[in-house]
């Protein structure tokens, strides 16, 4: 499940990303994602690519505390960058 988002601009790419934080897939326009909680951005053209990429890459984890130690650290690592 996607949180809303406004109709896109035209020439602006959507980027898709699972927050850890909020449990559910996020999607932002490439230049302004809007949620400063642990996401984890995917290389998807789909939201069901997306979903795909996240099982593959974190199982079927939804919130933060689900996944395993070194994930956990990871997904905090990369929301860390971004601020």
């Amino acid at each position: 499940m996607t949180m809303p988002t406004s109709p896109e601009p035209a020439g602006r790419k959507r980027t898709y990303a699972w927050c850890f934080s909020h449990g559910i897939m996020h999607c932002f326009f490439a230049d302004a994602p809007w949620c400063a909680a642990a996401w984890i951005a995917f290389t998807a053209p789909t939201e069901q690519d997306a979903i795909d990429a996240k099982r593959e890459a974190y199982g079927d984890a939804q919130f933060l505390h689900e996944l395993p130690v070194e994930k956990q650290l990871e997904v905090i690592e990369t929301a860390g960058a971004r601020t």
